[in-house]
C-alpha cells in the first residue's frame, strides 16, 4: 500500500494539481492579450476569441489568466444577450475556479449553471458539466452527491454511440472515481472498456494505462505498474500534468523495486515538466519526497533529512492534510533508519492522529506498520502487537477479496517454488540430506494443504456471512419502501378518489369521472414510479405533489386555492431530492387544517428555494390550526394514529445525517392580532444535491 493513489486522482480527474496556497491563493489579473484582441471591433469577435483564448490557456497550463477572461466574456454575453456564450462562458468560469482557484462548492455553482443553456443531455457541455460536478463533489467528500451523479453519468454513456470517444472519455474519469472510493473491480472494468472503445477509435489510451498501473501497484505488483506507466508515457502528451504525474509514479515504482537509476531519472522527468508549467506541487513537494524516498533506499539518511527541512515552508503553505502526513512518516523514516526510536515514536503517533483525523486510509496503514516496528524495537512489545492488529484491520479493509485471493495465490506459488528450488540444492549434497528434504517437504505440503483447506473454510464462511447480510439488508430497505409508499398513498385518500369516480359516475358526468380517473392514475404510476428510486428531479418531484393537490381540490369541491412558488435557481439545476418527502405534511394542511374550516377563503402555498447549500420548503395553510385540529380528531377519530409524518421526519434526518442544519423540520402556529388560529407554517431543510 502506498501513497500516490490521493495524488493521482487529483492529476486524472482535474487534469493538473492547484497551487500550494491553496485557498488563501488571490486571482491574478489576466495576461496581455496579443495585440490581435485589440483591432476586433465587434463583441462577437472579441468573444470567440476569448473563448479560445482560454482553451488554450488551460491546454498548456497556464491558468492565471482564465477567470479574468471568462469573467469578461460574460461580461459581453450578458450585454449582448448571446445565449449560447453564457453557457460556454459559464463552463470557463467553472473551470477557473476548479484548476486555478482550487474551489470546488464554487466550481459546483457554475457548472449547474451550465445546464440549461445546453439541455441536450448527451451534447459536450452538458455532459463534461456534470462530470466536472461529480469529481468537485468528491474533492469535497460528499460521496453521496458524487455518487448520485456518477450514476447519471452511468444512464447518459450507456445511450452514446459505441465509436464515440467522448463516451471513453467519460468513462475513465469514472473509473478513477470508483478506484478512490475502492472499488476496484468495476474500476478496472470501465478502464479496460475505455483502452479498448480508445483504441478501436484512434484515440490515446494514456490515462486508463497510468490507472491501471495504480491498480497494479495497489496490488503490491510494481512490475506491471512500470509496465503500464511506461506505456501510459507514450500515449500522453508532454508537458502537462497527466504526464508529469505518470513520470512520477514511475520513479516511485522503480524505487520500490530498488532500481534507483531509473528512478532518478523519472524524477528528474517529472520535475523538468513542472518547472516548465510552473508547478508548485511537483517542485517543491512530489519531487522532493521522492528523492527522500531514493535516499532512505540508499540509506543516505543524513542526505535526506537535508531535503526534508526545505520542505517544510511548503508544507506549512500548503492546505492539504496528506501532504503533512506524507512529512511526518518521511521524517520517521529517516529517524527509524538514524536508529532514533524514541523521536521516530512520537513523529509517527502525530501522523497516525492527523490521518485519522481527516480519514486518510492510505497514510493510516504506512503509519501503524511503521508504528509497530519502532515499538518492537524499544522493546514495548504490547504496543508493537497492538499497532500489529491495528495495522492488519486497516489493510484488510482496503484491499478487497478479490485481490486477497490473487495475493494469496501468488504467496503459496511462490512458497512452492521456492521450497521446490532449495531441495533442487540439498539434493547434491547426499542421501541422507535427500530424505531429511524429503519429508520436510512432505510436512510442508500437509501445513500447505491444512492452510489452504482453513482458507477455504474461512473464505466459505465470509462468503455466507455477506450473502446474509446482503439479504438482509434488502429485506429492510424492501420494508422501509413499503412504509414510505404507505405513507405516501394513504389508504382514506385512495378510498375517496375512488368513492369520486364513482359519484361522477353515477351522475352520469363522463367528462369529470374520466377526468378525474386519468389524474387519479398518473398520480398513482408517478408514486409507484419514485419509490423505486433514492432520488428523483425536484421538479417531477414538484409536478407529482400538484398533481396530487388537483385530486385534493376536485375532492373536496374546490374549497381552497393552490399556489407553489419554485426558485429559479432550482428551476436551471439539475438538483434532486427523495421523492415525494413533503407529501404528507401538505396532506396534513389539506386533511386537518382546510377540510375542517368553515372561512371562506382558504389557501394552500408551497415554495422551495435555495439557500447556500440547502433546499428550503415552505409549507403554509389558513386553516383552524393545530390545535382545533387536534380536537377535532380526538372527537370523531379517537383510535386512529398517525405514523406518516413521523416516517417522513426521519427519512428528512437520515437524508441530511451530514449536513449542517441544526433543525431540518419546523413546525409554526400562526395567530391572527386577536390571538386567534390562522393555520399552520411547516418549514423543512433539505441537503441540495
Amino acid at each position: 500500500m502506498n501513497t500516490r493513489i490521493q495524488y493521482f486522482f487529483g492529476q486524472i480527474i482535474f487534469g493538473m494539481l492547484m497551487s500550494v496556497n491553496g485557498y488563501t491563493q488571490t486571482i491574478e489579473p489576466a495576461s496581455n492579450l496579443p495585440p490581435k484582441y485589440y483591432t476586433l471591433t465587434t463583441d462577437t469577435a472579441r468573444m470567440n476569441f476569448l473563448m479560445n483564448a482560454i482553451d488554450d490557456s488551460l491546454n498548456s497550463g497556464q491558468l492565471s489568466p482564465v477567470y479574468e477572461m471568462a469573467k469578461d466574456g460574460m461580461m459581453m454575453a450578458e450585454k449582448n444577450n448571446a445565449d449560447t456564450m453564457k453557457g460556454i462562458f459559464y463552463f470557463d468560469m467553472g473551470k477557473a475556479f476548479m484548476y486555478q482557484l482550487d474551489k470546488p462548492d464554487s466550481a459546483i455553482f457554475y457548472f449547474k449553471r451550465v445546464l440549461p443553456f445546453f439541455p441536450d443531455q448527451l451534447g459536450y457541455y452538458n455532459l463534461i458539466s456534470l462530470r466536472e460536478i461529480m469529481t468537485n463533489y468528491v474533492h469535497l467528500e460528499n460521496k453521496d452527491a458524487a455518487m448520485a451523479y456518477l450514476d447519471s453519468l452511468h444512464e447518459r454513456i450507456d445511450t452514446l454511440d459505441i465509436a464515440n470517444p467522448r463516451r471513453y472519455g467519460v468513462s475513465t474519469v469514472m473509473a478513477t472515481v470508483y478506484q478512490y472510493y475502492g472499488m476496484f473491480r468495476t474500476a478496472i472494468m470501465l478502464y479496460e472498456n475505455a483502452i479498448e472503445g480508445l483504441r478501436k477509435a484512434g484515440q490515446g489510451v494514456g490515462l486508463p494505462m497510468a490507472n491501471l498501473a495504480e491498480l497494479y501497484d495497489e496490488s503490491e505488483d510494481d512490475i506491471n505498474a512500470v509496465r503500464y506507466a511506461r506505456e501510459a508515457l507514450g500515449y500522453l502528451a508532454q508537458n502537462n500534468m497527466p504526464y508529469m504525474g505518470t513520470a512520477a509514479n514511475l520513479a516511485t515504482y522503480y524505487t520500490n523495486l530498488n532500481r534507483i537509476d531509473s528512478a532518478i531519472y523519472f524524477n528528474k522527468l517529472a520535475d523538468s515538466v513542472g518547472q516548465l508549467i510552473h508547478n508548485n506541487g511537483q517542485i517543491h513537494l512530489r519531487g522532493p519526497f521522492n528523492y527522500i524516498a531514493i535516499l532512505c533506499n540508499e540509506k543516505k539518511y543524513d542526505e535526506a533529512k537535508k531535503i526534508l527541512i526545505n520542505i517544510k515552508p511548503w508544507i506549512e503553505l500548503n492546505a492539504d492534510p496528506s501532504y503533512s502526513v506524507q512529512y511526518l512518516i518521511s521524517a520517521a523514516v529517516i529517524d527509524t533508519g538514524l536508529h532514533k526510536w524514541v523521536p521516530a515514536n512520537d513523529t509517527l503517533v502525530h501522523s497516525l492522529s492527523i490521518a485519522k483525523k481527516t480519514g486518510q486510509a492510505v497514510f493510516i496503514v504506512m503509519s501503524l506498520q511503521a508504528l509497530a516496528t519502532v515499538n518492537a524495537k524499544l522493546n514495548n512489545y504490547k504496543d508493537a502487537y497492538k499497532y500489529h492488529e491495528e495495522y492488519m484491520h486497516y489493510k484488510d479493509s482496503l484491499t478487497n477479496e478479490e485481490t486477497k485471493s490473487k495475493l494469496a495465490d501468488f504467496e503459496a506459488l511462490y512458497k512452492t517454488r521456492q521450497k521446490e528450488e532449495q531441495i533442487t540444492l540439498l539434493k547434491k549434497d547426499n542421501d541422507i540430506k535427500n530424505l531429511e528434504l524429503k519429508n520436510s517437504r512432505q510436512r510442508s505440503g500437509i501445513y500447505l494443504g491444512s492452510f489452504i483447506f482453513l482458507l477455504s473454510i474461512a473464505g466459505i464462511f465470509f462468503y455466507q456471512r455477506n450473502r446474509r447480510l446482503k439479504i438482509q439488508a434488502k429485506k429492510i430497505k424492501a420494508e422501509l419502501q413499503m412504509q414510505v409508499l404507505r405513507s405516501q398513498m394513504n389508504p382514506h385518500f385512495i378510498f375517496n378518489c375512488l368513492n369520486s369516480i364513482e359519484y361522477f359516475i353515477m351522475q352520469n358526468d363522463k367528462r369529470q369521472a374520466s377526468d378525474y380517473l386519468n389524474k387519479f392514475s398518473t398520480l398513482i404510476r408517478s408514486i409507484l414510479d419514485s419509490s423505486r428510486n433514492d432520488v428523483v428531479p425536484l421538479m417531477k418531484d414538484m409536478e407529482t405533489l400538484s398533481l396530487y393537490v388537483e385530486l385534493e381540490q376536485l375532492r373536496f369541491n374546490n374549497k381552497f386555492n393552490f399556489k407553489s412558488f419554485i426558485d429559479p435557481a432550482l428551476r436551471g439545476g439539475d438538483y434532486r431530492v427523495p421523492p415525494l418527502l413533503i407529501q404528507p405534511f401538505v396532506e396534513n394542511a389539506i386533511v386537518h387544517g382546510l377540510a375542517n374550516s368553515e372561512e371562506k377563503y382558504l389557501n394552500l402555498t408551497v415554495t422551495a428555494s435555495l439557500q447556500n447549500d440547502m433546499i428550503k420548503y415552505v409549507i403554509q395553510d389558513n386553516g383552524i390550526g393545530r390545535i382545533k385540529a387536534k380536537i377535532y380528531n380526538m372527537q370523531n377519530k379517537p383510535y386512529h394514529k398517525s405514523i406518516g409524518l413521523k416516517i417522513t421526519e426521519d427519512r428528512i434526518n437520515r437524508y441530511n445525517r451530514s449536513s449542517q442544519s441544526a433543525e431540518s423540520v419546523s413546525i409554526t402556529d400562526l395567530y391572527d392580532e386577536d390571538k386567534n388560529p390562522e393555520g399552520t407554517k411547516v418549514e423543512i431543510l433539505l441537503k441540495a444535491i
